[in-house]
């Protein structure tokens, strides 16, 4: 199968059929994968002796064209002065509230608030695996939506700095994924990151965009 990256007719079925055909567990980009200085890997799934468990949380991909036919998938970037997260690159999501009828809904709801992102215009294609966030204790799950057309969004401004909309080719691009240096509270570690539009995407929004690759590659 073709990678999915262009607008081809039929292009929201192909992707929700890549989505039912990938193999589960998808698999991580190894290369992305956050490390301690001693090259350890981070815990992938959350420490069932930790006396706290992990909070639900959801996020979206959405995904739609642009004027030239391209794909592509909004980023947040978020505000430094956040407690959480301070100016990181993430996509649009957050925690599942008690009043949401589910995880997809609190995606579709947290895209509104950040973004703008109409629900109405939102096709849910599947879901990606979950992805757990050690620092903040998150359990997230991924949805990928499609979008016939391209939304005209807005960042919310008590949260979001700016919109970057990253191109899905650029997920392929050998260039774009770097090995760098962070330090989230304090914790030296070391990860694979995406560098596009001037901004590094690591993390659990950098594993959960190479998940999405794996399934528009068609799974390889």
């Amino acid at each position: 199968m073709d990678r999915i990256l262009r607008a081809d007719d039929g292009w929201q079925d192909a992707i929700a059929d890549a989505l039912r055909a990938a193999p589960r567990p998808i698999g991580l980009d190894d290369r992305l994968l956050p490390r301690l200085a001693d090259g350890t890997p981070t815990r992938r799934v959350p420490d069932p002796a930790a006396s706290a468990a992990p909070r639900a949380a959801a996020t979206l991909l959405a995904i739609y064209p642009d004027d030239s036919g391209r794909l592509l998938v909004p980023l947040t970037v978020r505000r430094a002065e956040l407690r959480a997260h301070a100016g990181e690159v993430s996509l649009p999501g957050g925690a599942v509230d008690a009043t949401d009828a589910s995880p997809e809904a609190a995606a579709l709801r947290e895209a509104w608030e950040e973004v703008g992102l109409e629900p109405s215009l939102v096709t849910i294609a599947g879901a990606l695996d979950d992805v757990w966030i050690p620092v903040s204790n998150f359990e997230l799950r991924p949805y990928v939506g499609t979008v016939a057309r391209r939304p005209a969004l807005v960042p919310h401004d008590a949260e979001v700095a700016a919109i970057v909309e990253l191109p899905l080719e650029a997920l392929f691009d050998e260039g774009v994924v770097g090995i760098e240096e962070f330090t989230p509270r304090g914790l030296r570690i070391r990860a694979g990151s995406y560098r596009y539009g001037g901004v590094r995407v690591w993390g659990a929004t950098a594993l959960t965009l190479g998940m999405l690759a794996r399934v528009l590659d068609g799974g390889r």
